[in-house]
């Protein structure tokens, strides 16, 4: 066991940075078929959520933290959970950090089924969730990760569909009113969807303020796709950095990168490129206010992206 009487602003474990300033308690997750060393799997029953006796799912996890002290939930590599309902888990304890250990399928598996409302919610403010596979098991996932709660942070997580016509339609929702996700940070996530159903990776629904996406790869390879960012009718979004992000899309019509309607936003728009299947308006964003900077696209499998949109003369 090792201590951190300095805290661990900075530690990086596992490849994994671990963010929060001044952790509290560590509780550990293991619902893999692999025990730890002490041959312990984990178990709900465990009311200490240690290494050596973890609790096997995460929500267990989530009802041993306390609200605004750091706490870290770590989850073995190897661990598997399914989300089988509706906020299935949820991320309810503010200032909480979910940090999966393990690379590739090795990395904590979260497979949403049974019901195409399942879901995990983040309704705390400040809550990451970091180095975790989210896994549609089911027809048309509404959403994978709902944001309801402020300044939360999705890192390095990767998002896929498991078979034919097990899919979401929107990867991450922010679903809520009016600048109830302020702060939403989503970065170097993976996600890969070839079904029709298949809509945009961000989703929100309200106003939103300081918006950051940067460094995402994400693939919709079809038609029907929708912007990689999508937000509702008369919306502003405050203050954004989207930047290095790599949108590959067969959308054939419409705004490809944002598609916003509204002329108060701002913040700035850089160095993201898109493929895409329009040929003809090849609109990259639609959010007035923001500033563009080296976007590229293009819609022509075999050519190489130019600016768009043009450079100011």
């Amino acid at each position: 066991m090792s201590n951190y009487p300095n805290g661990i602003d900075g530690l990086v474990l596992k490849g994994i940075p671990i963010v929060q300033s001044n952790p509290g308690r560590v509780v550990w997750v293991n619902g893999s078929s692999v025990p730890g060393i002490d041959g312990v799997l984990g178990a709900d029953s465990s009311t200490k959520g240690s290494y050596h006796t973890p609790v096997a799912t995460i929500d267990a996890a989530v009802a041993l933290c306390t609200a605004n002290r750091g706490d870290l939930i770590i989850v073995a590599p190897g661990h598997t959970e399914t989300v089988s309902a509706a906020s299935g888990i949820t991320l309810d304890v503010a200032g909480i950090a979910v940090i999966g250990l393990g690379r590739g399928s090795l990395r904590p598996t979260i497979t949403l089924d049974t019901a195409a409302t399942a879901s995990v919610v983040i309704s705390a403010a400040s809550v990451t969730v970091a180095n975790c596979l989210f896994v549609a098991g089911f027809a048309d996932i509404t959403r994978i990760i709902d944001v309801t709660g402020t300044d939360a942070t999705i890192h390095k997580c990767e998002f896929i569909e498991s078979g034919a016509n097990l899919n979401w339609v929107d990867v991450i929702d922010a679903s809520g009113a009016d600048n109830t996700a302020d702060g939403l940070t989503v970065t170097e996530c993976d996600a890969y969807a070839v079904d029709a159903a298949c809509d945009s990776f961000i989703e929100i629904t309200g106003d939103i303020s300081r918006l950051t996406v940067e460094d995402c790869h994400v693939v919709h390879d079809h038609a029907n796709a929708t912007a990689f960012i999508e937000q509702a009718t008369g919306k502003d979004m405050i203050n954004v950095s989207i930047r290095r992000n790599h949108y590959d899309s067969l959308k054939a019509s419409g705004d490809v990168l944002i598609d916003n309607d509204t002329t108060a936003n701002s913040g700035i728009v850089a160095n993201n490129t898109c493929s895409h299947g329009d040929t003809t308006g090849e609109v990259l964003v639609d959010a007035d206010g923001v500033a563009l900077i080296d976007n590229k696209g293009t819609g022509v499998i075999t050519a190489s992206a130019y600016l768009l949109p043009a450079v100011d003369s």
